[in-house]
């Protein structure tokens, strides 16, 4: 029997899982990560504890499943956006601004005012966001060029541990459609777009490979830590979202899939570049499945706010319930199965870092809307869980505004996908069936395809997955709660433009104190 390892790179921790040919998950090892926040709206992590903790997480799989010597393709699913800068002799350039972070928003828009929307469309399928490779860079070389200037090749989050585990340096396709310097027509780097950003080609890696591409061997070192085999074939690997993708089997045009994670996720396929012509932070990308391409809306605080409200509100009951075996998110889940549906008008914003889809903003802030004395833990809990849905309800009516979208089935994956409460919260909210599969880890899952696509065991991502996954639960929309949600939708969609210049100018006090 073969088996497969996947590493998804997340934002919280790095997730492996060992994956029979079967389908059966037979190992599975986790490590956490920590967000570094310097100020508001600059968020980081050190690549060097993406390194403890995958090396971590790959030994708890590889001793759990006992199949270490059976594993013949290995690959990777990571968080994406991050600007990971490497030194001359391959090492880090201090900590790495992730997809979180929102600094060079100014830089974006200065950007986005350098080439017509008709041109950039063209080439890159989006406007330029803060969170892309360019703008971050760019503010780099305006702010601290001392560690700009030291820059020999910058990496995404899984192309660092891929280079880590293999001594390889590349890239590849669905991470690079978050750079802002890529052809997505031709799946590589643009010419045009170096020029437009002045930013050097020769600081990007020159190999950009599709997902499902050998990058590299596993170095003999590193296979005898982990219990594996030398030599091993790693895949390219691919960004979460598109890695998430072949996880939950959206690999065709027509099927929408919802990830719940830090962020919230929802996420197709296409057979040509998508293209939003209205600057609302869609992302269209190159799929992890070669040949395909794929679109995204993103709400950056979505399981962040459920673990924020965890960690400030429930921190105590969290180390009461652990010291009994118990998780607390399912404590806080039961008290918001406690609350009515729509939280008697309870509205949540969940902008806590600011927001990407449909409002590019890193001045926006969480809000609690129409709290009152009946608001109790319960209904914060459940408006953070309805708030979140919310903000992915947002990408699927532009999807219906720009495609004609009739969406009638949503995929739910990350987190979010484990709590029936949650899943029936975006059955009524969306309007629409939520499956999940029988691969809860949708990255990890895609990851470990493409694993065995780079190793030959299977001819293409699509045989992986006729091979691997099935449905697994099925929820449908309750009527009644379709139309409260309708309501208190709109509620939600207004309350943003009412804010929106408050935010602005908030944030200008707040900066000011803290220069």
């Amino acid at each position: 029997m073969s088996c497969f390892l996947g590493i998804d790179a997340g934002t919280s921790g790095i997730k492996a899982i060992v994956l029979e040919d079967t389908g059966n998950i037979v190992g599975v090892g986790y490590a956490e990560c920590n967000l570094i926040t310097p100020r508001p709206a600059w968020v980081e992590e050190n690549p060097l504890d993406w390194w403890e903790a995958c090396d971590t997480a790959v030994k708890q799989a590889v001793a759990k499943s006992g199949k270490g010597m059976e594993i013949v393709g290995i690959g990777f699913s990571g968080q994406m956006q991050g600007s990971t800068l490497m030194d001359k002799d391959m090492n880090p350039i201090g900590n790495c601004m992730i997809w979180m972070d929102q600094r060079a928003a100014d830089i974006a828009e200065e950007l986005n005012s350098r080439i017509s929307a008709e041109e950039v469309l063209s080439i890159t399928g989006s406007f330029c966001l803060p969170t892309y490779w360019a703008p971050k860079l760019l503010w780099l070389k305006q702010n601290k060029p001392e560690d700009y200037e030291k820059i020999k090749v910058v990496l995404f989050t899984k192309d660092y541990l891929r280079y880590r585990m293999t001594g390889e340096v590349a890239t590849e396709v669905s991470d690079c459609s978050c750079s802002w310097l890529i052809d997505m027509k031709t799946r590589n780097w643009s010419d045009r777009m170096f020029e437009v950003t002045g930013i050097p080609r020769s600081i990007v890696p020159e190999r950009m490979l599709e997902s499902t591409d050998v990058a590299g061997y596993l170095l003999p070192e590193i296979a005898e830590a982990w219990g594996m085999k030398a030599g091993i074939p790693v895949a390219a690997g691919g960004g979460d979202q598109t890695a998430g993708g072949i996880g939950s089997g959206v690999t065709k045009p027509g099927i929408i899939a919802a990830t719940i994670g830090t962020s919230g996720v929802v996420f197709g396929c296409c057979e040509t570049p998508f293209a939003d012509p209205k600057p609302r932070g869609m992302f269209s990308l190159c799929h992890s499945a070669p040949g395909t391409y794929s679109f995204l809306g993103c709400t950056l605080g979505a399981g962040g706010s459920f673990k924020w409200m965890r960690d400030t509100l429930f921190a105590d009951k969290k180390a009461a319930l652990a010291a009994e075996g118990k998780d607390v998110y399912d404590y806080m889940t039961q008290l918001a199965a406690a609350a009515p549906v729509g939280c008697e008008g309870l509205v949540y914003l969940p902008y806590m870092s600011g927001e990407t889809t449909p409002h590019v903003d890193p001045d926006a802030r969480g809000v609690f809307f129409g709290m009152s004395y009946r608001s109790d833990l319960g209904a914060l809990c459940r408006s953070v869980m309805e708030g979140v849905t919310f903000s992915l309800r947002d990408t699927i009516e532009i999807l219906r505004e720009t495609n004609g979208l009739d969406v009638k089935e949503v995929r739910a994956m990350g987190g979010g996908a484990k709590s029936a409460l949650w899943r029936q919260i975006q059955a009524d909210v969306y309007n629409a069936t939520v499956v999940t599969m029988n691969m809860e880890e949708g990255p990890a899952a895609g990851a470990a395809i493409m694993g065995a696509v780079a190793a030959g065991y299977y001819k293409s991502v699509q045989e992986g997955c006729d091979a691997i996954l099935k449905i697994k639960t099925v929820t449908e929309p309750i009527a009644a709660n379709v139309a409260m949600y309708n309501d208190y939708y709109q509620t939600y969609r207004e309350l943003y433009p009412a804010l929106k210049q408050l935010y602005k100018t908030q944030a200008g006090r707040v900066g000011k104190y803290l220069d």
